[in-house]
């Protein structure tokens, strides 16, 4: 008999493991190497294991709450050391109310992506478990399943609705976390800004280039030519040059997070806040939000991750003649005509600014104690800029030198505070704008990671972005287009993130209920 995976687990578990081979024999149609289906009295077990791990090419290791077994240990053992010479696939499951971080076990299974089940009948995870056995995205796998002719064919699942309803399910009791990547951006792209650095250093022509290396690698050749403090002068320049359009997206958004910050809290207080990170440099998510007519808190993450720069726009008011009001906690007030954007970003970087160390944010230290209060009673949504803004001197990560600092330097000098971390770790993630083969995407995630990976397998996440909608000269664009499938189940299985061929906007203005 042919086997798709080999069962490892403890003898403490065995009840547990055998419900969950049960149901990937009926349910996922599997042929599993479970030993108590497997061996009959008198058979020299050590030898059949031995047997199975050898000839089969998938591991399941299942983690129960007292870690591995006596003989399940060197079971683990054997199929790392197949892994590690790429001949099995080893696929850790964390069973109901194992916490990955327990220090029995082991590193090297630590390394893996866990599937983590919430419970023996955890249907999404169940699903995960599957997919890695198989090798096939759960989403690929439905669909697949639809597409097999049968006596009533069920209509096929349409992936964006089926996010869109687990979202609104989750916004009935709690929050969501939303990611906006510098794919939105719309009058300058990040290729616009990689083209003009390159162009004022003479290494391209007039001619416009066909294909242009990434921004934060364009970054990285400006600062060694100059500096990083020039290269921040002249981009925030390329930044101000003409009036920069608010992208659609960005509308939603704030009519999104408007809709859901004006709901009432229920009987049960809401555990988590509606938390927007950004990577865009330039102040078009701010005013989007201002002109939508809804407070909100900003932190500005410095460069350096050491200092946090906040805004809290509380009151804003607008008025059937054109103009804006933002009034601050102290009871003063900012007034300009609406279509003023001099006016609107001095407000943006002015109005009720204040700035702490996150060094010296320790529980009872001064800054501690603002930093505390200031997430006790701020103004939702939060808008963390991770990456700097444009109206905050020396702000700016830019150049691959700069996110790699970023990156050491954040578990030493804790660069993401504790109260966005937490936020992170609870709720979903919605990715706009960003594409998984971005620098600016990947290199945020690794930034986030600390926090990410807490429930990693137990909440879903999701990129929404239109495979054909992105700059042609972007070579990461090119690679996505053309791998779509596959750089689609890689998503998932490496960053345990679902991609959605949707345009943000779309999706956004479905998500909170109006019309396609």
């Amino acid at each position: 008999m042919s086997y798709d995976a080999f069962l490892s687990y403890s003898r403490e578990d065995e009840d547990e493991v055998t419900r969950i081979a049960e149901r990937l024999r009926d349910e996922a149609n599997l042929q599993v190497w479970f030993d108590r289906w497997e061996l009959v009295p008198g058979d020299p077990w050590q030898e059949k294991l031995e047997e199975a791990l050898r000839q089969l090419n998938t591991s399941v290791v299942f983690i129960g709450r007292k870690g591995l077994g006596n003989w399940q240990a060197p079971e683990v053992r054997a199929a790392l050391n197949r892994n590690a010479e790429r001949k099995m696939r080893v696929v850790p499951v964390a069973l109901p109310g194992v916490d990955v971080r327990d220090e029995r076990i082991p590193l090297f299974l630590k390394n893996l992506d866990f599937c983590l089940l919430r419970s023996l009948d955890d249907q999404p995870n169940f699903e995960r478990l599957v997919a890695g056995i198989t090798g096939v995205h759960p989403r690929f796998a439905r669909a697949a399943q639809a597409a097999r002719p049968a006596a009533t064919t069920p209509a096929p699942i349409d992936p964006n609705r089926e996010a869109i309803a687990y979202l609104q399910g989750h916004l009935e009791n709690d929050a969501i976390s939303f990611f906006v990547g510098r794919g939105l951006m719309s009058a300058l792209t990040p290729c616009d800004i990689s083209e003009k650095l390159l162009r004022s250093l003479e290494l391209i022509g007039e001619e416009a280039p066909a294909m242009l290396p990434s921004l934060d690698l364009a970054a990285n050749y400006y600062a060694v030519k100059s500096d990083e403090n020039r290269l921040q002068t002249d981009v925030a320049s390329i930044l101000r040059q003409g009036h920069l359009q608010i992208p659609a997206a960005y509308d939603e958004l704030a009519l999104l997070l408007r809709q859901l910050c004006a709901r009432p809290a229920g009987r049960g207080r809401r555990r988590y806040r509606h938390l927007v990170i950004t990577s865009v440099l330039d102040t078009t998510i701010e005013q989007a939000f201002l002109r939508a007519g809804m407070g909100f808190t900003r932190f500005v993450q410095s460069a350096s991750g050491r200092r946090l720069d906040i805004n809290l726009y509380d009151q804003v008011e607008l008025s059937g003649s054109g103009f804006i009001r933002v009034g601050e906690r102290s009871g003063y007030h900012h007034s300009f005509p609406l279509d003023s954007s001099d006016d609107m970003d001095r407000v943006i970087e002015e109005c009720d600014a204040r700035s702490v160390s996150l060094e010296q944010a320790s529980a009872g230290s001064p800054d501690g104690t603002q930093l505390a209060s200031i997430f006790a009673d701020l103004r939702e949504p939060i808008l963390y800029k991770l990456h700097g803004s444009l109206d905050v001197r020396d702000s700016f990560t830019l150049s691959t030198e700069q996110y790699y600092e970023a990156v050491s330097r954040s578990p030493s000098h804790k660069a993401v505070p504790e109260q966005i971390g937490q936020i992170l770790s609870n709720t979903p993630i919605v990715c706009l704008g960003s594409r998984i083969l971005d620098p600016d995407f990947r290199l945020s995630y690794y930034l986030l990671r600390e926090c990410l990976d807490v429930r990693r397998g137990q909440i879903r996440r999701f990129a929404v972005h239109p495979r054909d909608l992105g700059d042609q000269r972007d070579c990461s664009h090119q690679m996505g287009l053309r791998a779509w499938s596959r750089l689609a189940n890689w998503a998932t299985t490496r960053y345990g993130v679902e991609m959605l061929d949707m345009p943000s906007e779309r999706f956004l203005r479905q998500l909170r209920g109006a019309s396609p």
